[in-house]
């Protein structure tokens, strides 16, 4: 019986090595790579992990809007830097774009998020975020958020 219970843990242990156990990978959690104050109250954060674009948007020290898309990088100009193109550049309504490319795009695909106030006689905020739906945007596709 002893032998017997022997064999059985034996074998029991030797399954249990031979298991197929996968390593657990952590990933990477999105750090800060710009930060753009949008007003007294508003700030516009954009965070990186290497694959996902990331913007957060906060209003009073509070997380207001995130909104990301994976396998996209941030465009920067020639020095490196992440820059907010400016749409409408008024005292009562800015408005501006964060571009972002698709990595693997064959065709020059692009991600744009929007940003404006949400009332137009308060650019302190709070603010609106919006991922624009197509992958080739244009001020076209901008026009009708900016009415």
């Amino acid at each position: 019986m002893a032998k017997k219970l022997l064999s059985v843990l034996a074998l029991l242990t030797l399954t249990a090595a031979c298991g197929n156990r996968q390593p657990q990978t952590v990933s990477p959690q999105p750090e800060v790579v710009a930060s753009f104050p949008l007003g007294a109250d508003a700030e516009l954060r954009l965070l990186s992990d290497g694959n996902l674009s990331q913007l957060e948007l906060y209003y009073g020290g509070d997380l207001q809007e995130l909104v990301g898309t994976a396998n996209t990088d941030y465009l920067r100009n020639n020095e490196g830097h992440i820059v907010l193109d400016t749409l409408t550049d008024t005292v009562l309504a800015p408005a501006y774009v964060v571009r972002t490319f698709d990595r693997s795009s064959t065709y020059g695909a692009e991600v744009w998020y929007l940003l404006y106030p949400y009332r137009r006689d308060d650019p302190d905020g709070p603010w609106n975020l919006v991922k624009l739906p197509t992958d080739r945007p244009s001020a076209e596709d901008i026009a009708p958020y900016l009415k």
